[in-house]
């Protein structure tokens, strides 16, 4: 059975666990004042690997200790263990968000901080151009060399084939081949993802002068990505295969990031119809509001028994505000006349149909608001404005 490992949740992006330490000094606690030094810098560098698209990495601010040190709220130890002048542990570092994103912004560096729900890799691998392509085969090396990829730990969940009788009842070699979407997202429900990325891997060369070439497809936006992977060294198949196949999945992320990077310059408002069968169902919509990144705030201009009308303020564009909210299993429609945001993760959801007579409750809202706005651009602001991603009660401006 194959796995993606374990996840980052949204509430976790500016997390960054089990960082190693293996630090020496003078002393165990020299060593030790120099491992958490050491350990907090390397989360920094994690995380922004993490956010960071692999193209503008270079751009990345040239932060002293002490300024990387300044974006770290708290850390916490563990497995700690000591020697003479020797100090190992593990450390989960935990960064001010509002401070990583104003030195990311302010230095010039795009970012993307939205958490994807589990993106299903299928790894089909063809020995040759006159080769059968294979998926559900024990000669199928491709398939094991993503089983020894290290967890995903980005933005992105990673979902590998459990291989067992239901996949290969489920999804055909012909139906991946031909691209068949309805087969392929039937079969990605079972895995709670909503986008599948078809890895076909095949050989270019004998070994000792070989490559791997890759072809990534995307379902949900249909685009291709194609790289070949070199040999170096010494490597063996297996080491091949592996390496190929953690570029690849480095790709898959770096898309993910590049499509949802925040954009500073564009902002938004609208205002939405939320259907509702109890009151329950805001407090869930709404929980799931605040776990959306891109968005600003929100706010409720009106409720009734079966509906509320909210305004969201919004970083991007609006397709982008569709894409992040469904993460959160929130769809973003435009109906009869109205934006309606529906809970997709409902067992029964019951999308209403608004009629010209009520396409809004009954209670007044502002005049400022309106269920037709559209997208506003903006030039950036001087600063970061104030509660600008504050997703906490707490911290939102009023």
């Amino acid at each position: 059975m194959l796995s993606g490992g374990p996840v980052v949740a949204q509430s976790q992006v500016f997390t960054v666990s089990g960082v190693g330490i293996d630090a020496r000094g003078g002393t165990t606690t020299e060593a030790r004042a120099k491992g958490l030094q050491d350990g907090q810098i390397a989360a920094m560098g994690q995380l922004f690997r993490r956010l960071v698209p692999n193209m503008y990495q270079a751009d990345l601010p040239d932060l002293s200790n002490r300024d990387a040190i300044d974006l770290v709220r708290d850390f916490s130890v563990s497995n700690e263990r000591t020697t003479s002048g020797r100090y190992l542990a593990e450390l989960t570092v935990r960064f001010r968000p509002d401070s990583v994103r104003s030195t990311l912004r302010f230095a010039g560096v795009p970012f993307a901080e939205t958490i994807s729900k589990p993106i299903a890799i299928i790894p089909v691998y063809q020995e040759s151009v006159v080769s059968d392509p294979v998926i559900w085969s024990d000669s199928n090396p491709w398939m094991d060399a993503w089983g020894r990829v290290p967890p995903a730990m980005g933005l992105v969940p990673r979902q590998l084939p459990f291989g067992d009788l239901e996949d290969l009842s489920n999804l055909r070699i012909e139906d991946v081949m031909a691209r068949d979407q309805g087969r392929l997202q039937s079969w990605a429900s079972r895995y709670g993802a909503d986008d599948v990325v078809i890895a076909t891997a095949s050989l270019l060369g004998s070994l000792g002068a070989e490559s791997v070439r890759v072809t990534l497809y995307f379902t949900r936006t249909g685009a291709e990505r194609r790289l070949d992977v070199p040999a170096s060294g010494g490597q063996t198949w297996t080491e091949l295969f592996i390496a190929a196949a953690a570029r690849s999945w480095a790709v898959v992320e770096d898309e993910w990031k590049k499509e949802n990077m925040l954009q500073f310059g564009v902002t938004g408002q609208i205002t939405a119809l939320v259907p509702l069968n109890a009151l329950e169902d805001w407090l869930t919509v709404r929980a799931r509001l605040e776990q959306v990144p891109l968005i600003d705030r929100h706010e409720l201009q009106a409720i009734t028994r079966d509906r509320a009308q909210v305004t969201l303020y919004y970083l991007g564009d609006e397709d982008q505000l569709k894409l992040a909210m469904a993460q959160s299993d929130l769809g973003f429609v435009w109906q009869d006349e109205a934006w309606v945001i529906e809970d997709r993760a409902a067992s029964t959801n019951v999308v209403q149909t608004f009629g010209a007579e009520e396409s809004a409750p009954s209670m007044p809202v502002p005049a400022s608001s309106s269920i037709y706005s559209q997208p506003i651009e903006q030039s950036p602001p001087p600063a970061y404005p104030s509660g600008l991603f504050s997703n906490s009660a707490s911290e939102r401006r009023p």
